[in-house]
């Protein structure tokens, strides 16, 4: 018999880093009995003071209490053993490095020591969920709950299902991640990336496209985006933050041979890869789009994207939200949700095109479709069946 929320006791993190120790911490603290593991002892020790250092953070912003932290703390266990960390668990967060084949021995570590009934769950931002489930002997239990950076302060979590996942999984560990106090969305579907990340994806990539035909500057679409569509910041100064420039070319061949559900196939801007090869990866490599030497933020003029047409960039995030339903991989609340607590977006890219009409987007979709004519990008750029039919239909999706 699997694990209801109502059984669950006891909480594993695997992987001491910076995203393991935060799910270890938001779970001490709401109640579960916690072991945090890691192969290295010296990553476990400063995932200790991480957290001490998080828990005394709150105590000063008025989130929790001394008394809390304390009673947090002796739930806690650290451990570099595996059978100490597993045997006795619940559920399982596998959040160890970002690398397919080294998930999957984890997995298979994990379905030998685990009890039978333990769900195992993967903190993986994108990878295949799909082939971590089939390592085991119980697919059925493996679902994905991939958490946003940092997990004391981010409320969202996306619960991703695979083929093998039934809803009463599904449904468990959502429960699970509203017990944390946190909001999950669900991916109904295994496809790469997910939801958040896969609307990230065309947030930067039509952007690059433009610039890469000298059709708009880099401060411009910027600008607009950030000071007049209020978003944290712009697809180019995110791309930096977050070194998208390296994570994309890097991982351009992985999606090429992904076999799952809405696979990507289409080539990376060739402006990205001429950084990349300049060794331009971002904001750590203190060059990237911008330049940093010292400074910790582009210089980004308010006035500089005042002329820019932001519906250019709007429109291919929407068509592929509007993909996501028209596939039954979420709902439309759960897009949107995810875009606003997860992206940390002014607004779902659902609820903007009913803002400014479904056939405005088509409109705008089929211009930046005509300038792909030349790319593999084509087929992905034009507007998909469903926006067509509810344009045509005048429809909305709320």
């Amino acid at each position: 018999m699997v694990v209801s929320i109502n059984t669950i006791e006891t909480i594993t993190v695997i992987g001491g880093g910076q995203m393991g120790r935060g799910i270890a911490a938001v779970a001490a603290l709401t109640g579960y009995e916690t072991y945090v593991n890691d192969v290295d002892q010296s990553q476990l020790e400063n995932a200790e003071e991480r957290i001490e250092w998080s828990y005394e953070k709150s105590v000063e912003n008025g989130s929790t209490t001394e008394a809390e932290i304390e009673e947090a703390l002796d739930r806690l266990t650290f451990t570099t053993d595996l059978e100490e960390a597993a045997s006795d668990t619940d559920f399982v967060t596998e959040a160890a490095v970002e690398q397919q084949a080294i998930k999957e021995d984890i997995f298979r570590d994990l379905d030998e020591v685990t009890p039978e009934e333990a769900i195992l769950s993967t903190n993986t931002s994108g990878l295949n969920i799909t082939r971590l489930a089939e390592v085991t002997d119980r697919p059925s239990q493996v679902v994905g709950t991939h958490w946003f950076n940092p997990p004391m302060l981010m409320d969202l979590v996306e619960v991703i299902m695979t083929e093998h996942t039934p809803e009463s999984v599904g449904d468990t560990a959502e429960a699970l991640i509203e017990s944390f106090d946190k909001t999950p969305i669900r991916c109904k579907v295994d496809i790469p990336s997910f939801i958040v990340n896969r609307l990230m994806r065309p947030y930067g990539e039509g952007a690059a496209w433009m610039v890469y035909r000298g059709e708009h500057t880099i401060e411009e679409i910027d600008s607009a985006m950030k000071f007049k569509e209020r978003f944290p910041m712009g697809p180019f100064e995110l791309a930096d933050f977050t070194g998208g420039i390296q994570l994309r070319v890097e991982g351009e061949q992985d999606h090429l041979e992904d076999d799952r559900p809405m696979s990507y196939d289409t080539e990376v801007c060739p402006i990205l890869h001429q950084l990349y090869d300049k060794g331009r990866y971002g904001r750590k490599a203190n060059a990237g789009y911008y330049e940093y030497d010292e400074r910790d933020e582009p210089q980004i003029s308010v006035d500089a994207g005042q002329g820019f047409d932001t519906q250019l960039v709007w429109a291919p995030i929407v068509n592929e939200a509007a993909k996501m339903v028209q596939n039954d991989v979420a709902t439309v609340d759960d897009i949107d949700t995810g875009a606003r607590l997860g992206g940390n977006w002014p607004v779902g890219p659902l609820e903007k095109a009913d803002e400014v009409g479904l056939d405005v987007i088509v409109e705008k979709l089929t211009e930046v479709a005509s300038r792909h004519e030349d790319t593999n990008k084509l087929a992905e750029t034009l507007p998909c069946d469903l926006l067509v039919e509810k344009a045509k239909a005048g429809e909305t999706f709320y």
